[in-house]
């Protein structure tokens, strides 16, 4: 009991240092916004296992005697930076990169490795992947010609990525250009795989659909460690729901919840600990509940956006505009007829 009494309090430890070098970053595109060039740093989380941080976005990397495992590529020029890293530093080179989700904020740029690397994602990562455009962009496509132009690329990075994404320069993105830098995967699974690699390993476990059909959580047994994208955050509320009921998002941290870690990996924001969670599911059913209650007490959406408040986390990144943006989604959800 003493010695994981003191593991525990190590890690928490770790967290706190490791936390105060992260920014944390207030949108998609901070680094544009402000004229300077996007932060890319490496830490050790612990023995082998290491985390990117790279401006806004979050991955993580397992180096051992016989290669390099790494989750989300990020982008290009994030793959790039770190392709140079591996070799300067680690004198490696990449041989499996494991998708989280498609959404190509994340899974975008792994062709940089694609001499090296075998690439692995849930089996809904290739059928996404080969669409006409991303889940997330298909809502957006309002003349359903497959493709958006810039007046209908409203929500989500779109906006802000439209040039980068527009390769041919024509005014329009399709998902070939959206994904032209995301090779799809060589290895698919359903609901659970193991992989390993130069004597370490890697468990991945498909918690079910929340925020992507299409969600792996990489699991590190001898770190003691977790990595799960987007469908949960540490110390921060999403930017949004996806359109994804809440109870879904419940149920997919709850099997989170039931894996042995001790340290989260977000793919946003600061690293955190199994504990964590709590406050976010505490969070995400008070949510769900007051939207529910309100609907039914015929409270208009506006009345909503003022009294449902959560003062306990107003410390938490980016709580105010999240709050009235998860309210309207929550209620947009509740009051959507089947």
């Amino acid at each position: 009991m003493f010695n994981k009494l003191m593991s525990l309090v190590k890690v928490f430890c770790f967290v706190l240092i490791a936390s105060a070098f992260i920014p944390l970053g207030h949108s998609a595109n901070a680094a544009s916004h402000t004229g300077r060039s996007p932060v890319f740093k490496i830490i050790q989380i612990k023995g082998d296992l290491y985390f990117v941080v790279a401006g806004f976005h979050r991955t993580a990397f397992l180096v051992t005697p016989e290669g390099i495992i790494l989750g989300d590529p990020i982008s290009l020029a994030v793959s790039k930076w770190l392709k140079k890293q591996f070799s300067q530093r680690f004198g490696s080179t990449v041989k499996y990169v494991i998708y989280s989700h498609h959404h190509p904020d994340h899974a975008s740029g792994g062709s940089v490795f694609a001499d090296t690397a075998t690439f692995v994602g849930h089996e809904q990562v290739a059928v996404a992947l080969k669409e006409a455009l991303p889940r997330d962009a298909a809502p957006q496509d309002k003349n359903g010609d497959g493709r958006l132009s810039r007046a209908e690329a409203t929500d989500h990075a779109y906006p802000q990525s439209f040039n980068r994404y527009d390769k041919n320069r024509d005014g329009f993105i399709t998902g070939a250009e959206i994904n032209a830098f995301t090779p799809l995967p060589d290895i698919v699974y359903r609901d659970r795989m193991t992989i390993t690699l130069g004597g370490s390993r890697v468990e991945l476990m498909h918690p079910g659909p929340a925020h992507s059909e299409d969600q792996t959580v990489l699991l590190f047994p001898e770190q003691r460690a977790a990595m799960a994208v987007d469908f949960l955050n540490v110390k921060r509320l999403p930017a949004t729901l996806y359109h994804y009921p809440i109870p879904q998002y419940v149920d997919a941290i709850a099997k989170v919840q039931a894996l042995d870690f001790d340290i989260m990996i977000p793919g946003h924001g600061n690293l955190g600990t199994k504990a964590d969670l709590i406050p976010y599911v505490k969070f995400l059913r008070a949510l769900d509940a007051a939207v529910a209650s309100g609907i039914a007490k015929g409270k208009s959406l506006e009345e909503m956006r003022k009294s449902i408040v959560f003062p306990e986390l107003k410390q938490w990144v980016l709580y105010e505009p999240r709050r009235v943006n998860l309210i309207n989604e929550t209620y947009e959800i509740l009051t959507k007829k089947p």
